[in-house]
């Protein structure tokens, strides 16, 4: 995923939408030196309906200005396999 981060940054609008803390989505993404790719980042701390919930996923879609059926979900859970589904997005499974 660090790659594809990497190599479509610039190319493609990218946000998190995760159901992790603020606090940890930041520390992920600091260690793995990523922060700065991600124009959007959403996490448990904000105010949206969690997974399986589509709701976290489209408000992302809605933030970056790309239409729900133009994005790709890169996830490594079922519930979030399920929001990104049922949001109408590409759902890509990555464990």
């Amino acid at each position: 995923m660090v790659e594809v981060v990497r190599k479509y940054h610039g190319a493609l609008p990218m946000a998190v939408a995760s159901g992790g803390t603020r606090r940890n989505i930041g520390l992920q993404l600091e260690t793995l030196q990523l922060k700065k790719y991600f124009e959007v980042i959403l996490s448990a701390d904000d105010d949206i309906k969690p997974k399986p919930a589509p709701d976290i996923f489209l408000e992302a879609a809605r933030r970056l200005g790309v239409e729900p059926e133009h994005c790709q979900v890169f996830e490594d859970g079922d519930l979030g396999l399920d929001a990104a589904r049922t949001a109408g997005m590409l759902a890509t499974d990555i464990r």
